[in-house]
């Protein structure tokens, strides 16, 4: 029923995108009147502007809407029913949540009877959605409304002497000189705190960029002409076609330790009121 109320809604085509080797229900992968796209790999890979990309990218003057199978599903039972279901599945993630796991609770809701009594430890962060994308909101914080997960991880308000040349088992890091000895043990758990371990520098040029981000566009280029605010080459460069979301991991690997996802939002923000 969802999705044929999402018919209606456009004249477009109604996309379903799943994974290609997991076991799919036949609810998504048999559905009538939508187009069935597979996808495969690690984040980004099920980010949606990366899968619109590959679909059909976006182009100037163009509209894309996207929707979550959860929300069709509230869509199908508002016109079946007539009841707008607030209801959610909710995870509690993180290192420091002693029991992580899911619940059923309501958009919004407070998420202070999760964790209450239920951390390893007082000086958290806790943040609505993941830790690449998602929003800090404190202990007394609510879900917020596109999200589906809280994550807990150790506040890193702390300062390293030196930290950024020092090599550590500790870790993690997509450089091999800045988490050289974590190389070693690819496979061992680690607990990330919030820790930048540096502060922001001159935009280095080091190629990483382009090696996590899935699209056929210049991840480097376009932040650059963003913060130039040269609107045609951030439009020759793939502005319309990027979120916040799709180059996260490019904040997370950056050694110049740039805010790259509040940059898109800027260049986008900018190219919307030009």
């Amino acid at each position: 029923m969802g999705i044929d109320v999402l018919k209606k809604l456009t004249s477009g085509t109604v996309h379903i995108n799943t994974h290609s080797t997991s076991e799919i229900s036949t609810v998504f992968s048999q559905a009538k009147g939508a187009e069935v796209n597979k996808f495969s790999g690690p984040h980004p890979a099920g980010c949606v502007g990366v899968q619109i990309h590959h679909i059909d990218p976006i182009n100037k003057g163009d509209v894309v809407w996207t929707i979550n199978p959860f929300a069709v599903i509230q869509l199908g039972k508002l016109f079946l029913n007539g009841v707008y279901d607030t209801s959610r599945i909710l995870a509690i993630t993180g290192s420091e949540v002693k029991n992580p796991q899911y619940y059923k609770t309501y958009t919004g809701a407070s998420i202070k009877k999760f964790i209450e009594g239920n951390l390893t430890q007082d000086h958290v962060r806790v943040i609505s959605g993941n830790p690449l994308t998602g929003t800090a909101i404190g202990k007394d914080g609510h879900v917020g409304f596109f999200d589906h997960q809280i994550t807990v991880l150790p506040e890193g308000d702390y300062y390293e002497f030196v930290g950024w040349i020092t090599p550590g088992a500790r870790k993690v890091s997509f450089q091999r000189s800045l988490g050289l000895l974590s190389f070693l043990s690819p496979g061992k758990e680690r607990v990330v705190d919030t820790n930048t371990h540096g502060e922001p520098r001159a935009f280095v040029q080091s190629g990483v960029f382009e090696q996590v981000t899935p699209m056929d566009v210049l991840p480097t280029h376009l932040l650059k002409s963003i913060l130039a605010e040269d609107l045609d080459e951030m439009e020759a460069l793939g502005i319309y076609e990027v979120i916040e979301e799709d180059l996260a991991l490019c904040e997370f690997v950056d050694v110049s330790k740039h805010k790259v996802q509040e940059i898109v939002r800027e260049g986008i923000d900018l190219i919307q009121h030009s």
